[in-house]
């Protein structure tokens, strides 16, 4: 029985359907391997993060079920609809220029994150903000105890979890597919960035980081819209996340002194956040110019 394209001629409800069936199903079937890793690595529970067979099983399972919900689906669901996932190839001036974007992003971004920490929920609602903010302190230790390597070979590790795998499969999912069924259901470009950038910030139910993520879902999605590549998305989305785990790594070897996260919120360091935020128009500008005329 031929499967290729079997979904195509369906309506996009339908396909939407269909994606989500199997985010489930690979979720699942994802999960319950990567479940195996606090056998495989001996860990007694997944909440002693002391414990360095711990944060093996808890790595083993993020990895997994990042395929399962993230990676796998897109392909799958590509497959039996006939859709492209965009794997369109590139320049260097295009992939340069992703690259040297996300760099100067980083003070903008960190001084939108230290405005996020700062926002509150009405009063009424203050039970719901001490939930988030506890489950985001516990996420932020969780993420602590993954940084804390001190070889060459726990960076690897950590790049492959914390920024390879997410930069794919969350590209692929967001970018490759939703944003590309929204607007082709829409016929509104624009509004489906935003509405796949709010989802893309939802999905890691981190109240604190909200507005920043969001913002560069926005970006990551016009950065797929002028190219028409999957490939620019991913890179920016993998030096974003690497960049924030090698630097962790050096601080932690007492490479650098700095503070990552404080990068242009620090006192004094406004002139960096205008600095950063030109730098940044200036780029996409030419980024945008160079994709259409690509295209």
């Amino acid at each position: 029985m031929k499967l290729k394209g079997i979904y195509q001629s369906h309506l996009l409800s339908k396909q939407f359907f269909l994606l989500f069936l199997l985010i489930f199903v690979c979720f699942f079937v994802a999960s319950l391997i990567g479940m195996s890793g606090s056998l495989l690595f001996g860990a007694s529970s997944l909440t002693d993060l002391q414990n360095e067979n711990t944060i093996f099983s808890m790595k083993f399972l993020q990895a997994w079920s990042s395929v399962g919900i993230f990676i796998v689906p897109p392909f799958l669901f590509a497959y039996l609809s006939g859709n492209s996932l965009s794997f369109k190839s590139v320049s260097r001036q295009q992939l340069m220029l992703t690259a040297v974007i996300m760099f100067f992003a980083m003070p903008l971004i960190n001084g939108i994150s230290l405005w996020n920490e700062q926002l509150h929920l009405p009063g009424f609602l203050e039970s719901v903000e001490a939930w988030m903010r506890a489950a985001e302190a516990k996420a932020m230790a969780i993420t602590e105890a993954f940084l804390a390597v001190n070889t060459p070979l726990g960076l690897a590790v950590n790049i492959l979890i914390i920024a390879i795998i997410p930069a794919l499969g969350e590209e692929l999912l967001f970018r490759g597919v939703i944003q590309k069924e929204l607007s082709k259901w829409s016929g509104k470009v624009h509004l489906s960035i935003w509405i796949t950038a709010f989802l893309f910030s939802a999905i890691h139910l981190q109240f604190l980081g909200f507005f920043p993520r969001f913002l560069i879902g926005g970006l990551l999605g016009y950065m797929f819209y002028w190219s028409g590549s999957i490939w620019l998305p991913i890179l920016a989305h993998f030096v974003n996340n690497a960049v924030a785990v090698i630097l962790y790594y050096m601080v932690a070897k007492g490479r650098l002194t700095v503070d990552v996260e404080t990068i242009g919120v620090n006192e004094g360091q406004t002139s960096m956040l205008l600095i950063s935020f030109l730098s940044m128009g200036l780029l996409l500008y030419l980024l945008r110019e160079i994709s259409l005329k690509k295209a």
